[in-house]
């Protein structure tokens, strides 16, 4: 088999490619960007990258209706800094992954909201912005 099949006997329908949706995995997951729920066209936004395994640095963007979103990470022994783009008339929430509760340099305009889960919660509005955790 080279598909997924709908049924484990594998019964005639096997047109289920595997992994086909690993851009938007990228994208959601690794890059975390996405629209908020209750966003329309995208006017809302939240970064919320998944730092795994041992990659070091992603980078991704997806272009809405009002312009290009943007989010790129690093991560070292000591720091993990995270950079995303809001684009114009767009509002996000910004999930920087703190762990243990590592304080967070944070960008002048970008609003504090909560930790939550391992992260920390920011909301922003359109420009870019640069987190730094220790």
């Amino acid at each position: 088999m080279t598909t997924v099949g709908e049924r484990w006997t594998r019964g005639d329908s096997k047109n289920h490619m595997i992994l086909a949706q690993i851009e938007e995995w990228f994208q959601s997951g690794i890059a975390g960007i996405r629209a908020a729920g209750g966003s329309i066209a995208y006017d809302k936004l939240v970064f919320q990258p998944k730092v795994v395994g041992d990659l070091t640095f992603a980078e991704g963007s997806y272009k809405t209706p009002k312009g290009m979103a943007h989010s790129s990470w690093k991560k070292s022994a000591s720091e993990f800094s995270l950079t995303v783009t809001v684009p114009t008339n767009t509002t996000a929430e910004v999930w920087v992954p703190t762990g243990d509760g590592q304080k967070v340099s944070t960008p002048r305009r970008a609003t504090y909201q909560r930790a939550e889960d391992g992260y920390t919660v920011f909301s922003v509005p359109a420009g870019q912005f640069t987190f730094n955790a220790a």
